[in-house]
């Protein structure tokens, strides 16, 4: 008997501790339960030159007016209105004037009593820039095929995938300055001005999402004509 009563006297001491600290924990954030505005979905990001676009869609917190993007160790930011948003039901929004290399974001949701977000990280974001176009080189040449005396078949060595087509820039018999694009490893240039040189120039996409083209420093003439 006296182990039961010891027992029951036991439980009413932790309950009673309990409910005193459940008081000091309501008393510590103000007798009311922390509140946070729900995240915003799907949050991606495109990179770009010396930039990037973030995208993101709604948050499924009804209550949620505004998504903020920081960067720069939190010491850069701009505010979207949840206004905002695109037909397609997709928010975007262009960080500018970045460094060329892996940057992080955070994205924090704000509601309409001004609750955030715990915050969601972005990291490991690439930027491309001038040190990435300047390891890009143009198609080399391979060999050619004549037709006559103005038409001519051209075929260049394959590049790595990121190359999404390169530029001919050519005179024409008539004078005229002509240009063509082509994406395959060959192309006919028709109705040039023999003696001339074409210069070729070759573009990149460095990653499939990538917001911006990259073109080589500069165009590479070709000899021979």
């Amino acid at each position: 008997m006296k182990f039961f009563i010891s027992v029951f006297i036991l439980s009413l001491i932790l309950v009673t501790g309990c409910e005193k600290d459940q008081y000091a924990y309501k008393k510590f954030i103000g007798n009311s339960e922390i509140v946070y505005a729900g995240l915003a979905q799907e949050i991606g990001t495109r990179s770009g030159n010396l930039r990037i676009q973030m995208e993101w869609k709604k948050s499924i917190d009804p209550t949620v007016v505004s998504y903020t993007v920081y960067w720069n160790n939190n010491r850069d930011s701009a505010t979207i209105p949840a206004t905002a948003i695109h037909a397609d039901g997709v928010y975007r929004y262009i960080v500018s004037g970045l460094p060329e290399y892996v940057q992080s974001f955070k994205m924090v949701t704000t509601n309409d009593r001004g609750d955030r977000s715990i915050g969601q990280a972005i990291n490991g974001v690439r930027v491309f820039g001038p040190y990435y176009r300047s390891s890009l080189t143009n198609q080399r040449l391979s060999s050619r095929k004549f037709f006559g005396t103005d038409s001519v078949r051209l075929y260049f060595l394959k590049t790595d995938t990121t190359k999404i087509f390169s530029q001919i820039r050519y005179t024409r018999k008539d004078g005229v300055l002509d240009s063509v694009r082509f994406k395959q490893d060959s192309v006919t240039i028709s109705s040039y001005l023999p003696g001339s040189k074409p210069a070729l120039q070759s573009y990149y996409l460095p990653m499939a999402t990538a917001i911006d083209t990259f073109k080589t420093l500069a165009a590479d003439s070709l000899t021979a004509f």
